[in-house]
């Protein structure tokens, strides 16, 4: 692979085509930050390896100033543990270097009980929660508190097998930042629920017909143990009545607790507020429910062929609200061992979102569902390939949003 230009030369680039002042950047010496473009875009082709583990060489076509926006906002804010992030998805490899000290600790499940022995491990619900043990958050497939990354294999029955969606989100949202690892997350603290709602041997074209269920207990788990962002980059796929109701009523009740429920929009390419699309969470009629596009690093929304279908991005302004870049370098794991590598689809624009949203609460820990989803989209940076595409017109900017917040606040 070729030298990557200089981070000081890149900085300066970036600063200077995106109106930046380049003392405004807070930069982490994490050492794969230098492939996070959709943190801080320099704009034209940019070099960057697709994982950590290989050589991998690729070179991406960006537009300055097409990222987050979360380097000026590391200025203001670098997140706090005091802000918990839930996020819902198949099993998590928590064990990853770079998420060290971001999990969440149950505050009821921790440390000695009154015989002193472990509350983590002494299988009394010592918090009154109806859940036993749960440290780290719940295991709502196996009905257990560890929400590992194995699942039944839908293919073949017989075996487990590691679920590696998840990994990605967490580093996105909450990978240790400026501690000379990896890569950094929005949060460079913060704490991450772990909610595990995965099918379990499921197979190809076969309904998940529990999910919404699990993802309904999830939720409400969430917002009864001081969560107060959920990422879920994903989706139902059982569209009757009774279990929709169930899903919609713990979204409702985690509104009602001033939970924001951040979702991605979907990689199919479709106009979501024709009725013939609808797809759930996303088409609920609910105001605490923020849904992510993506777009690429020159601000358009993605597009791409495969086979004789055009995918990408699901939109319409009706039902998806705000857009992200998509290409994100983050956390990975492959043959158990830390790893980082090139994400994208909207599974990875969602969490962008749901960082930034914590970062914000960092700020301002007083606002409500409404109010943080209100800063979130009046802060969007306008961009005119999103014009009648998403709700607001514009990509999410964590500088714009944290200082909203912060005089919003004062």
């Amino acid at each position: 692979m070729k030298p990557i230009f200089t981070l000081i030369s890149l900085l300066g680039i970036a600063a200077l085509l995106s109106g930046r002042a380049p003392e405004e950047n807070v930069i982490p010496n994490d050492p794969y930050f230098k492939f996070q473009v959709s943190f801080l875009n320099p704009g034209g082709q940019t070099p960057i390896e697709r994982t950590s583990l290989r050589a991998s060489p690729a070179v991406l076509e960006a537009r300055a100033g097409i990222d987050c926006g979360v380097t000026e906002a590391w200025a203001i804010s670098t997140g706090s543990r005091k802000v918990v992030v839930a996020v819902l998805d198949d099993g998590f490899f928590y064990a990853h270097e770079d998420l060290q000290g971001n999990i969440w600790t149950n505050p009821g499940e921790s440390g000695p009980d009154s015989t002193g022995h472990a509350r983590e491990s002494n299988g009394i619900d010592d918090d009154k929660n109806g859940y036993v043990d749960d440290v780290m958050g719940w295991d709502f497939a196996f009905d257990d508190p560890d929400p590992d990354g194995y699942v039944f294999d839908g293919m073949r029955r017989d075996r487990i097998q590691p679920y590696w969606h998840s990994i990605s989100a967490l580093g996105i949202i909450g990978a240790r930042g400026n501690n000379g690892v990896g890569v950094a997350g929005v949060n460079w603290e913060t704490a991450m629920m772990l909610l595990k709602i995965g099918a379990q041997g499921i197979g190809r074209n076969e309904k998940d017909s529990l999910r919404p269920g699990r993802a309904a207990k999830a939720i409400r788990y969430a917002a009864d143990n001081g969560a107060r962002v959920i990422n879920w980059s994903g989706f139902v796929d059982d569209p009757t009545p009774e279990a929709l109701a169930e899903l919609r009523a713990a979204i409702a009740y985690a509104g009602e607790k001033g939970v924001l429920l951040v979702v991605g929009a979907g990689n199919s390419g479709l106009d979501l507020d024709k009725a013939e699309n609808a797809v759930y969470p996303v088409s609920f009629d609910l105001d605490n429910i923020l849904t992510v596009a993506m777009i690429d690093l020159t601000g358009a929304l993605v597009q791409y062929q495969a086979g004789d279908r055009l995918l990408g991005s699901n939109f319409g302004p009706g039902n998806v609200d705000i857009a992200a870049v998509d290409a994100n370098f983050t956390t990975d794991l492959e043959n158990n061992r830390s790893a980082y590598r090139l994400a994208g689809g909207t599974s990875n624009s969602a969490p962008v979102v749901a960082g930034i949203a914590a970062l914000v609460l960092s700020v301002n820990p007083r606002l409500d569902a409404a109010g943080l989803k209100s800063v979130l989209l009046n802060s969007a940076r306008p961009l005119a390939a999103l014009q009648g595409k998403v709700g607001c017109g514009g990509m999410v900017d964590a500088a714009a949003a944290l200082r909203a917040a912060k005089s919003f606040s004062e």
